[in-house]
C-alpha cells in the first residue's frame, strides 16, 4: 500500500466522490483509501484511517469540500468500524466488490455492447478494432487505461486483412465529414456523396461531373469558415471516388451498410430462423434510405442473411414510393398534438407524437418538426436531470430541495417516469407534508422559550429549510462570557473561557499575532484549548474566542478584554481611601491608600486601549510600579478583599 498523500487523495478520491453525489455512492475502501485486493495487517488500516481521519480535519474549511466532509466525519466511526476489524473487513471486500461492478455497468455500458457485438461476429476482439472501441469508451467518459483493463477479457485477434476498393479509413473520413455537414447545416446528414450532390444511386456520370461542378461553384462563395472546410474536403472525395464511377463507390458504400443492417438481420431471423417478407421490406427499405440502389441493397441483404444461414422469404420488388405532393401535409396534426402535449407537461406523449411528424414530414416540414423535436429532446433531458436530483434530495432528506425539483417535474414533465419506478404523486404528496410539518416548527420554534434549539432540531429534521435558516440567522449567538490565557512551564499557553450561553455551540480559537494579524488555532467543542504553537515569551499572546453555531458566529471576546472594570458592589469590606500616584525621580510611579487593616490590595493600571493592567498584589498601603509607562502618571485603580469578599475600585482620578 502506497504511502498517503493528502493532495493526492483530495483530487482522487473526494472530488470523484463529490461529482458522483457524496458517500452514500460510495464504499468505505474507496473513502479510507484502502486496495480491495490484498491481505493488510490491522496495523496498516489503522494508519491509513488515521491518516484518512486527519485529511478531513484540514479540509473541513474548504469551500469545495467542507459540506462533503462534514458528511463524512459524521459518518466516520460506523464506516471505520467495518474497517478496523479484520473480520468484518475480510467479509465486506465481496460485497464493496459486488457493488462497485455495479456501479460501473452504466459507464461500460455502451463499450460492453460494442465488444459484446464484435465478440459474436469475430468470437474475440480483431485487434484492428480495438482503437475504434476506445473512441466508444471516451464518448462514455472511459480513458484509455478504462477500457484497455476492460478488454483484457476477451481475446484479442490478429487484424482481418484490408479489403479491396475503398479502404475502411477512407469510407470513416467520408462519413465523419457527411456528419459533419449535417451538423454544420442544421439538417440530417447525407448518407452518401450521391445524396450530397441530389442525385440518386443510378445518375449517369455526366450528371455527377455536372452537380460536382455547380458545388465547387457553390463552394467558393462560401465564407472562410469551417462550413467551407468540410465542403472542400467533400468535393476532393467526390472528385476521386465518385467522378471516376460511382459503382466502385456504391460497392465500398454497401459495405458499411452490411455492416448496419448485420445485427438487425440477425434480430429479425433470431425467431423464425428466417428472413421473413415483412422484415425483409424493412431492412430493404432501411438499405436504400442508406443510399443504395435497389439492386445493391437486395444483394446485401441476401448475402447478410445467407452468412446467417437464414433463408429469404421470396417478395415481388415494391414499387417506388410516389413522391409526395407539394400539398401533403399531414405531418402538421400529429406536430400540433405534439406541442400540445408539451405545453400540457406531457413530454413522453410528444415524443411520440413528433416521431409521428418525422415520418410524415417532406423537405417542406423538416425544419418546423426539428425544432419541436429540439425542444422535446431537451426537456427530456432537462427532466432526467431534475429526477435524480429530486431522488438525492429524498434520500437526504432535504425535503424543500426535493419539492423544488418535484414541483418543476409537475409542470414540465408530469409523463415521465421517475428511476426504479419512483412515483411523482407519492413523493411529491409526502415533500409537502414534510416542508409543512418543517414550516410549522419553526413557526413554533419562533414561539417557544429557546428559538435557537428548536430552530436547529427543525433543520436536522429537515435539512436546507429557508424558513429555519433565515430565523436562526436572526437569532444572535450570544459571546463567551471571558477569556483567560495563561503559559505553562513548558511554554504552551492555556486558554480558557466560560461557556456561552447558546446551546449546541463551537468555538473558533485565534491567537493574534506580532503584525497585528490573526491566526486560527483550532475549533472545538470544549471550553479550553491548548496552544503548542505560541511563540515563545514572558507574556502570554492574546487570544480571541468566538462562539460558531448553524455557520453563525458571536462578536470575538479577547482575552485582554477591553472593557474597564465593573464596580464591585458594596458588600464586601470597606474602599480603600485617600489613593493617589506619584511618579519618583527613577521614572516608576508610587501609589499609595488608606484602608482597612488586614485586607489585600489589589492595585491595576490602566493601559492605552481602554485595557487594565494588574500591578501587584499587597497587604500594606503602597505599591511601586517600575513599568509605568512615561509622560503624565496613569489612572490607577485599588480594591481591597477581606474573606472572599471585595470592596469597590477606588480610582486616582
Amino acid at each position: 500500500m502506497a504511502e498517503f498523500d493528502p493532495g493526492d487523495y483530495r483530487r482522487r478520491v473526494l472530488a470523484e466522490v463529490l461529482k458522483r453525489g457524496g458517500p452514500e455512492t460510495s464504499d468505505p475502501f474507496e473513502l479510507y483509501d484502502l486496495p480491495l485486493d490484498g491481505d493488510l495487517d490491522d496495523a496498516a488500516v489503522a494508519a491509513r484511517v488515521a491518516d484518512v481521519w486527519g485529511a478531513w480535519q484540514r479540509q473541513r474549511d474548504h469551500p469545495k469540500y467542507r459540506v462533503l466532509v462534514a458528511e463524512l466525519v459524521a459518518g466516520h466511526d460506523t464506516r471505520s468500524a467495518e474497517l478496523l476489524d479484520a473480520g468484518r473487513r475480510r467479509s465486506a471486500v465481496a460485497r464493496v466488490r459486488a457493488e462497485r461492478e455495479q456501479r460501473d455497468s452504466g459507464r461500460y455500458a455502451l463499450l460492453d455492447a460494442a465488444v459484446s457485438r464484435l465478440v459474436d461476429r469475430h468470437r474475440g476482439v480483431p485487434a484492428d478494432k480495438v482503437e475504434g472501441l476506445h473512441e466508444v469508451g471516451a464518448l462514455a467518459g472511459l480513458t484509455r487505461d478504462e477500457v484497455t483493463a476492460r478488454l483484457r477479457r476477451h481475446r484479442l485477434l490478429a487484424a482481418a486483412p484490408a479489403a479491396t476498393g475503398v479502404p475502411p479509413e477512407r469510407r470513416r473520413q467520408v462519413r465523419a465529414l457527411l456528419d459533419e455537414f449535417g451538423r454544420l447545416t442544421d439538417a440530417p446528414a447525407p448518407p452518401t456523396l450521391l445524396v450530397l450532390l441530389g442525385l440518386d444511386p443510378a445518375a449517369s456520370e455526366q450528371q455527377v461531373r455536372a452537380s460536382a461542378a455547380a458545388w465547387r461553384s457553390r463552394a467558393r462563395e462560401l465564407p472562410p469558415a469551417r462550413l467551407r472546410a468540410v465542403v472542400d474536403e467533400l468535393l476532393v472525395h467526390v472528385a476521386e471516388l465518385v467522378e471516376p464511377g460511382a459503382a466502385g463507390y456504391l460497392d465500398a458504400v454497401a459495405l458499411d451498410v452490411a455492416e448496419h443492417l448485420r445485427p438487425r438481420v440477425r434480430a429479425a431471423v433470431l425467431v423464425e430462423d428466417r428472413l421473413v417478407a415483412e422484415d425483409h421490406a424493412h431492412l430493404l427499405e432501411e438499405a436504400r434510405a442508406l443510399g443504395l440502389d435497389d439492386a445493391r441493397a437486395r444483394r446485401v441483404l441476401a448475402a447478410v442473411a445467407a452468412e446467417l444461414g437464414a433463408p429469404v422469404e421470396s417478395t415481388a420488388p415494391a414499387p417506388d414510393p410516389a413522391p409526395p405532393r407539394r400539398d401533403d401535409r399531414g405531418w402538421e396534426a400529429p406536430l400540433r398534438a405534439a406541442r400540445a402535449a408539451l405545453r400540457a407537461a406531457r413530454p413522453t406523449e410528444a415524443h411520440r407524437l413528433v416521431g409521428q411528424a418525422q415520418r410524415l414530414a417532406g423537405p417542406e416540414g423538416a425544419t418546423p418538426v426539428r425544432a419541436v423535436a429540439d425542444e422535446i429532446t431537451a426537456v427530456l433531458d432537462e427532466a432526467a436531470l431534475r429526477w435524480r436530483a429530486a431522488i438525492a434530495a429524498v434520500a437526504a432528506r432535504r425535503s424543500t430541495e426535493a419539492l423544488e425539483h418535484l414541483e418543476h417535474l409537475e409542470r414540465t414533465a408530469a409523463d415521465v417516469p421517475g428511476p426504479d419506478g419512483a412515483d411523482l404523486d407519492a413523493l411529491l404528496a409526502a415533500a409537502r407534508r414534510e416542508v409543512a410539518s418543517a414550516d410549522a416548527a419553526v413557526a413554533a420554534a419562533l414561539a417557544g422559550p429557546d428559538p435557537a434549539a428548536a430552530l436547529l432540531d427543525v433543520l436536522d429534521a429537515c435539512p436546507g429549510h429557508p424558513g429555519a435558516q433565515a430565523a436562526l440567522a436572526a437569532v444572535p449567538v450570544a459571546p463567551p462570557p471571558w477569556v483567560r490565557a495563561t503559559r505553562d512551564g513548558r511554554g504552551d499557553v492555556l486558554v480558557v473561557w466560560a461557556a456561552s450561553p447558546t446551546p449546541q455551540v463551537r468555538y473558533k480559537v485565534s491567537r493574534r499575532g506580532a503584525d497585528g494579524g490573526w491566526r486560527v488555532v483550532g475549533r472545538v467543542s470544549d471550553t479550553s484549548v491548548l496552544d503548542g504553537g505560541a511563540p515563545p515569551a514572558v507574556e502570554a499572546p492574546v487570544y480571541a474566542v468566538e462562539a460558531v453555531q448553524a455557520g453563525r458566529s458571536s462578536v470575538p471576546v479577547r482575552s485582554d478584554e477591553q472593557t474597564p472594570p465593573e464596580p464591585v458592589p458594596a458588600a464586601g469590606p470597606p474602599a480603600p481611601t485617600g489613593v493617589r500616584a506619584r511618579r519618583r525621580p527613577s521614572g516608576s510611579v508610587v501609589v499609595c491608600w488608606d484602608g482597612p487593616p488586614g485586607a489585600e490590595f489589589r492595585v491595576r493600571c490602566a493601559v492605552p486601549g481602554g485595557g487594565w493592567r494588574v500591578v501587584g498584589r499587597t497587604r500594606d498601603h503602597e505599591i511601586e510600579d517600575g513599568g509605568a509607562p512615561a509622560g503624565a502618571v496613569p489612572e490607577y485603580t485599588v480594591s481591597a478583599a477581606v474573606d472572599g469578599g471585595r470592596s469597590a475600585e477606588i480610582s486616582t482620578r
